[in-house]
């Protein structure tokens, strides 16, 4: 006899109510980057995902358009409900907005004890400048000094150092800028080298690379905001050692851009769904 419906032969999953993360970052509509990334990271890898919205943006593969801000009160406001109700076991940022945005998480986050994963949207990946000056400043002065991690791409290193990342040499001397500036550990996403996707991570103990081979992909959209939200989710599940959450970040990225759905007309997303769970 052919049953359907009801419930099914197979075990409830075991959840850890202790697995939650938050982001606090800007909304994609099309789901590939920002706070939609992060929350499908999250959730793939078996974390309770939240979010505070600190802007909104009309993108989608192709292009941005259009970026409206959210206030510092309104952002501040999503925060403390959510930190009143459950508290984060990692917190992740990414796009704050403006300096005053970066400087109110910055003074809120001062107050939480669980660990900070700070991904400083400040240059794309292709070298386009997303943030002013006085943005750059503010991730100096208030919001590296709380971060456990920081992970800035080439072109974000060289613009909160003012070192030119030319050589190896160079990305261990901005690594030890980013330390002396406050960050407790810092993941260089240098790019491509010889074929091989690049990543220096630093800390008070030295500098390490991590070498990953070169995917010939079009479906990158995403990857920054991923690997970061990669590396809270197992922090959040209590990795202690930034160098295993870094190499699980790094390997579950490689994952996403290995299974193409090629969605949209652009640059595609990388696909979270192709992530094994932690």
């Amino acid at each position: 006899m052919l049953h359907t419906g009801g419930p099914t032969a197979n075990p409830a999953p075991v959840l850890s109510p202790q697995s939650t993360a938050l982001t606090i970052a800007g909304s994609d509509p099309s789901g590939g980057a920002g706070l939609q990334a992060d929350l499908k990271t999250f959730q793939q890898l078996g974390v309770y995902g939240m979010s505070v919205v600190t802007l909104l943006t009309v993108q989608n593969t192709r292009a941005v358009s259009r970026v409206e801000l959210l206030s510092p009160e309104m952002i501040l406001a999503q925060l403390d409900a959510v930190l009143d109700d459950i508290p984060p076991s990692v917190i992740k940022t990414g796009a704050l907005g403006n300096a005053a945005a970066v400087q109110a998480v910055a003074r809120r986050l001062s107050q939480v004890k669980c660990p900070i994963v700070v991904d400083p949207v400040l240059v794309s990946k292709h070298g386009h400048a997303l943030a002013s000056d006085d943005v750059v400043m503010a991730y100096q002065h208030h919001l590296l000094p709380r971060a456990l991690l920081i992970t800035p791409n080439r072109f974000e290193t060289q613009r909160l150092t003012g070192i030119e990342l030319k050589d190896h040499e160079a990305a261990q001397a901005a690594a030890g800028r980013l330390l002396e500036l406050g960050a407790q550990n810092v993941l260089i996403k240098l790019g491509e080298r010889d074929d091989q996707s690049v990543h220096v991570l630093g800390s008070p103990e030295g500098t390490c690379q991590f070498l990953t081979p070169r995917l010939p992909a079009d479906n990158t959209h995403g990857t920054g905001c991923i690997l970061a939200a990669a590396i809270a989710a197992k922090l959040a599940l209590g990795e202690k050692d930034i160098r295993q959450a870094v190499a699980f970040g790094i390997q579950r990225v490689l994952e996403t851009i290995s299974s193409n759905t090629r969605l949209g007309q652009g640059i595609h997303p990388a696909e979270t769904r192709a992530m094994r769970p932690a």
